[in-house]
């Protein structure tokens, strides 16, 4: 294992433009890569969660929403080699370069779905309207990657359900509550 001292994780708050178009080209350079790996089931991986939390009662109104992105999931599209995880911390800064970092997740999956990872970590809001203009999507991949960003916001939510339970670490708590209420 390799040690990089004096690095650091992605900031969000001090995210520009430039940097933007660097972790775009990563992510469309990791999209590009070919392994022997599974295909992501959605539906599987939401389940896993649910199966050992149950459902969160404040996001019941959501579920057959979830259920319906979920049955047309992959579009027919291939799916392609994703990260599954774009949180700041997964991008590791060291001497003005960008390296993904914590391939826990990485698994074939909708092409767009790690597009919809990182957005979902933007804000304010104008970031994530910066973050979408770069990835000049037609009206139909804009509403996928809603799509997607809704389901990975429900996801995430059971998740840390999940870990709070686990783990009885508050910050999974915090974290179940934002996702609740990104998703209204």
């Amino acid at each position: 294992m390799r040690y990089y001292p004096n690095s650091k994780t992605l900031s969000i708050k001090k995210l520009k433009l430039d940097r933007m178009k660097i972790i775009l080209s990563l992510i469309d350079e990791l999209h590009q890569q070919k392994y022997d790996l599974k295909v992501f089931d959605p539906r599987e991986f939401l389940d896993l969660f649910i199966s050992k939390v149950g459902l969160i009662e404040e996001l019941n109104h959501w579920t057959p929403k979830i259920d319906l992105i979920l049955q047309n999931y992959y579009d027919g599209t291939p799916p392609v080699l994703s990260h599954n995880d774009l949180v700041p911390e997964n991008f590791l800064i060291k001497e003005h370069q960008i390296f993904l970092i914590d391939f826990e997740y990485v698994s074939y999956n909708h092409y767009l779905y790690d597009y919809a990872s990182f957005t979902n970590e933007l804000y304010p809001m104008v970031k994530k309207r910066e973050f979408i203009k770069l990835l000049n999507l037609s009206h139909q991949e804009l509403i996928k990657l809603n799509q997607l960003m809704q389901y990975q916001t429900y996801l995430w939510a059971h998740w840390a359900k999940y870990m709070y339970q686990a783990s009885r670490e508050r910050k999974y708590l915090k974290l179940m509550k934002e996702k609740i209420e990104q998703l209204g």
